[in-house]
């Protein structure tokens, strides 16, 4: 990587009104670098989803969007074939599999509450003018 004295600069500046605002309002915040590669201070709102630690890595709303469907897709078919066996053909022997829809649900709240966030993450940054994080 190249030494870039100007964004030096702009890192220590972004730094600084960071560490103000989080000393003089109490704010947490965090400090990260943007798509764009430079630093940027974000709220908890603006930043969204995290995008480390556990969980799937999607970055966008897009992304997230695309994740709750096949979640629900799935749901949808571990749901259809245990209940087809039993409605058609009068076999009650897969209603077994109903637990694995259920604990899919699971799943499904948390990416539905996932992608809410990081829509509202993403009208928030959009409003400010802030890049998406990269990481």
């Amino acid at each position: 990587m190249v030494y870039n004295a100007e964004r030096e600069r702009r890192d220590a500046a972004t730094r600084a009104a960071h560490e103000d605002q989080v000393a003089r309002i109490g704010e947490n915040r965090v400090l990260t670098r943007g798509i764009n590669g430079e630093l940027v201070s974000y709220t908890r709102d603006e930043y969204g989803v995290g995008r480390l630690g556990l969980g799937p890595r999607i970055n966008t709303r897009w992304g997230h969007l695309v994740y709750v469907l096949a979640i629900a897709v799935i749901i949808g078919i571990f749901v259809y074939l245990p209940l087809r066996n039993l409605l058609v053909e009068g076999d009650s022997g897969m209603l077994g599999f109903l637990v694995i829809p259920a604990l899919l649900v699971i799943l499904e709240i948390f990416a539905v509450r996932n992608l809410v966030r990081e829509w509202r993450a993403h009208k928030l940054r959009e409003a400010r003018g802030l890049p998406r994080p990269a990481y």
